[in-house]
């Protein structure tokens, strides 16, 4: 019978039960690292993970392994090359938290134009009751331009959020044709017309070997209206001493990180958590009751669309 794997332990197993129950054998064992995934999967078909470690070693270590399939958009933990190498396949999960990202991106956005957490910091901890307390101009979101670096789903459900302010919306992607920005009232620009022009500028690349610190001292340079900088997409895509910088240096005026390089950070000893005009939170954007229990379904679902043979039902990043 078809040996399923959950190796994270942030799927509820009985969900996976219920979906493959007559497809699939299911074992919920959480193996956080590759030497657990092969100590515990040897005989696998299939991999259900979110951030666990699958590279060579465990394709190598798991003969029978076909599928993975992550409950996540991203698949930066995966070796998509040798997993393309060895004829495994890769599944993600591109729709699940569309709208709970966009929304966490908006927050982060109004959080920081609006100065919330430095006027609740002044009422509550220094018994400050005035307007003016707040170093800083604040400005009407209408005047503001908005640039999006990245135009994949989350980000233009962003621009649709966004518009609803009056902003002007730039995008950068060099994948996306400009009829789509089109669609969405959203015009498409050069990276330096977008860092040269934005007044906010929110983060939405995928995290791979052409984006691994693609934001580093020289883009954060060219941010010519020492912009809010708002990352909801994948903490690797940010040289955090570049940004560390970009905030000294007035080149960036305030930050929303809702992902920072590793997903274990050392916060007794980060920088971020440190700054006033930095809002954190714990790779939290993803997460509703609603996207949870999405996200685990379709995992589940896709084992079973490839048991059953339709691929064609598949978000597969390897095919």
């Amino acid at each position: 019978m078809f040996k399923t794997y959950i190796v994270t332990d942030d799927m509820d197993p009985k969900i996976a039960e219920y979906v493959l129950g007559d497809y699939s054998q299911v074992t919920f064992i959480p193996s956080p690292t590759e030497e657990d995934i092969i100590k515990n999967c040897k005989d696998a078909d299939a991999l259900i993970s979110l951030y666990e470690p699958i590279g060579a070693k465990v394709m190598d270590n798991l003969p029978d392994l076909k599928l993975i399939s992550l409950l996540s958009i991203g698949f930066d933990t995966i070796d998509i090359d040798y997993a393309r190498k060895k004829n495994i396949y890769v599944s993600n999960n591109p729709n699940y938290c569309i709208e709970e990202v966009a929304d966490h991106t908006v927050a982060f956005i109004l959080a920081l134009n609006r100065r919330l957490f430095e006027y609740n910091r002044a009422v509550k901890e220094e018994k400050i009751w005035q307007y003016h307390n707040i170093k800083g101009n604040i400005h009407r979101l209408s005047k503001q331009t908005l640039g999006l670096a990245g135009f994949g789903k989350i980000a233009q459900n962003v621009a649709k959020r966004m518009k609803a302010f009056g902003c002007e919306i730039l995008a950068y992607d060099p994948y996306i044709d400009k009829e789509v920005g089109e669609r969405y009232g959203v015009r498409m620009v050069s990276l330096d017309e977008l860092l040269e022009n934005s007044h906010i500028i929110s983060l939405h690349m995928p995290l791979n070997d052409s984006t691994k610190n693609f934001f580093n001292r020289d883009i954060f340079a060219k941010m010519k209206k020492s912009p809010i900088f708002i990352n909801c997409a994948r903490g690797g895509v940010v040289d955090e001493e570049a940004l560390l910088e970009a905030l000294d240096k007035g080149w960036v005026s305030a930050a929303g990180l809702d992902v920072l390089s590793t997903e274990e950070p050392d916060l007794e000893n980060c920088e971020f958590v440190k700054r006033d005009n930095v809002i954190l939170t714990p790779h939290a954007a993803f997460y509703s009751v609603e996207s949870n229990e999405e996200a685990q379904i379709l995992a589940a679902k896709h084992v079973e669309y490839f048991i059953k043979g339709q691929l064609e039902k598949i978000p597969l990043i390897v095919k």
